[in-house]
């Protein structure tokens, strides 16, 4: 009996939809989008909950892929769907910075990524190490305005090469997967406010060939 289709009697075998021959590889990813409370979150789930639209998640139902799709985890990216901020800085002593920058820098600094395949357990990994690689960036920090009221254009997000997965993972069909982003330290005091973050997952995908 061809395993995708397992259990069925053994008269409806030739009567099957789906099959193992026949399956493309093609080049993919899979993401999904949730926010950070501001002082409140220490465990945020992923890949478990429907999202409203394609920006936010590609997965077609929370926590597993359809047979007949597999996907095999090469790269692991986290980013934070953020905007550049205008801070009026004042006059005041050089200090922490209470930023959008420097709430990503904490977030980044704490958080860890955890991820379970069936009943596989896999990370931790430092956020710090799993950048989203790809996407707008820039050093931003310019000034305008008298030396008492300062004002600052900030921006941040995770920046250089995605993290390899060597080896790389699999994610069978209909095997149930999840990440989550865990602040083991306590929950962060955001002060620009609640963020939304997005967890990438880059690699490769088998699916039938229609």
């Amino acid at each position: 009996m061809n395993p995708l289709n397992a259990p069925i009697p053994g008269q409806w075998e030739s009567y099957v939809t789906q099959t193992g021959i026949g399956l493309e590889v093609i080049p993919h990813m899979i993401y999904d989008t949730a926010t950070y409370v501001d002082n409140v979150t220490v465990d945020l789930p992923f890949f478990q909950t429907n999202r409203a639209t394609a920006d936010l998640t590609n997965i077609q139902q929370p926590g597993l892929l359809p047979s007949p799709q597999a996907f095999l985890i090469q790269c692991i990216g986290v980013g934070f769907k953020v905007q550049p901020q205008t801070v009026d800085a004042g006059a005041a002593a050089p200090t922490v910075f209470a930023s959008l920058l420097d709430d990503l820098v904490q977030l980044s600094n704490t958080g860890i990524f955890r991820m379970v395949i069936g009943e596989k357990r896999y990370g931790p990994w430092p956020l710090y190490r799993l950048p989203i690689s790809t996407y707008v960036k820039t050093s931003l920090a310019s000034q305008a305005g008298a030396e008492a009221a300062n004002i600052t254009q900030l921006y941040g997000q995770s920046d250089g090469p995605l993290y390899a997965l060597m080896p790389n993972l699999l994610i069978a069909p209909l095997q149930q997967f999840s990440v989550n982003l865990q602040w083991p330290a306590g929950a962060i005091n955001t002060t620009s406010g609640n963020i939304v973050m997005t967890v990438l997952l880059d690699g490769q995908m088998s699916r039938a060939i229609q």
